[in-house]
C-alpha cells in the first residue's frame, strides 16, 4: 500500500512542454518511444501519464475504504440496499452516468468511483470486524458506557489496518475505471492526461500507423488487466 501511495505525488507534477512543430518524430536514442502529435516525448508521457493514473487510483482507494469502513461499522439497516447495489458492477453504474453527463472531470469521477466501489469491499471488511465487535474487548466498550466518538478514536487505527489489506482491490477497481472511461472519451479531458486517454489517442493508430507509444501504452494496461485478473482470483481463493 505504502508503495502505491507514491503515485499520489505525480498528480502534482506539471506538464510536459509542447513542440507541435516536432510532432510526430520518429523513435530515436534521444526519443525511444518517439513523440506524439504535440510533441512531447512519448516515453516521458507514459511514464507521467501512468502514474497520474495510478496516483488517481490510490487516493479514490482511500475514499472508498474510507466509507466502506463507515458503512462497516454502523450500516447494518442498510443492508438490503447494499446488497442490491453489489449486484451490479460498478462500471455498469459509471458508464451511463458519465455518458448523461457528456464526461466526468476528475473530482466528480473521484467521487463518483470511491462511493460505488465502497459497496463491493463492504463485506470483506465487515466480516474481518464482526470478529471484534463479537469480542469481549467490544463487550467491554459497552459496558462501560464508552460514546461512540471515543470507541471511535480508541479503535480506529486498527480498523484502518483491516480496511488496509484490501486496498489492492479498491486501487484496481478505481485504475480500471478510469481508464475505461478515459478511453471511451467519457474520463477527464485533455488537461488530465492518463493511461487510458494515452491509449484512447494510440488505438486508432495501431491498425494504420504502428507507434511504439501506442504498442507500449497498449502492453502496460494489458499488464495491468492481466494484474487485477490475477488478483480478483487471489481474492477469491483466499479464505474472508
Amino acid at each position: 500500500m505504502k508503495g502505491r501511495l507514491l503515485f499520489l505525488l505525480a498528480l502534482f507534477l506539471p506538464e510536459l512542454p509542447l513542440s507541435p512543430f516536432e510532432g510526430g518524430a520518429p523513435p530515436s536514442l534521444r526519443h525511444p518511444l518517439g513523440l506524439d502529435d504535440l510533441g512531447r516525448d512519448g516515453l516521458l508521457r507514459l511514464l507521467l501519464a501512468g502514474s497520474r493514473s495510478l496516483g488517481f487510483a490510490s487516493a479514490c482507494a482511500i475514499l472508498a475504504l474510507g466509507i466502506a469502513l463507515l458503512l462497516a461499522w454502523r450500516a447494518d439497516r442498510w443492508k438490503s440496499v447494499l446488497s442490491a447495489l453489489r449486484s451490479v458492477p460498478p462500471l455498469l453504474f459509471l458508464l451511463p452516468l458519465a455518458a448523461a453527463a457528456g464526461g466526468l472531470g476528475p473530482p466528480a469521477l473521484f467521487c463518483v468511483l470511491g462511493l460505488l466501489l465502497a459497496p463491493h469491499l463492504e463485506p470483506p471488511l465487515r466480516a474481518r470486524l464482526d470478529a471484534f465487535r463479537h469480542s469481549p474487548a467490544w463487550a467491554a466498550e459497552r459496558t462501560l458506557g464508552a460514546s461512540p466518538i471515543s470507541t471511535l478514536r480508541r479503535w480506529s487505527p486498527w480498523g484502518w489496518q483491516q480496511a488496509a489489506a484490501l486496498f489492492p482491490s479498491a486501487w484496481l477497481g478505481a485504475l480500471w475505471g478510469e481508464a475505461t472511461l478515459s478511453a471511451l472519451g467519457l474520463g477527464p479531458g485533455p488537461q488530465h492526461d492518463s493511461l487510458g486517454r494515452l491509449l484512447a489517442e494510440e488505438l486508432p493508430r495501431l491498425a494504420t500507423d504502428p507507434s511504439p507509444l501506442g504498442w507500449a501504452s497498449l502492453a502496460a494496461v494489458l499488464g495491468l488487466a492481466w494484474l487485477s485478473v490475477r488478483r480478483s482470483a487471489g481474492t477469491t481463493a483466499s479464505p474472508a
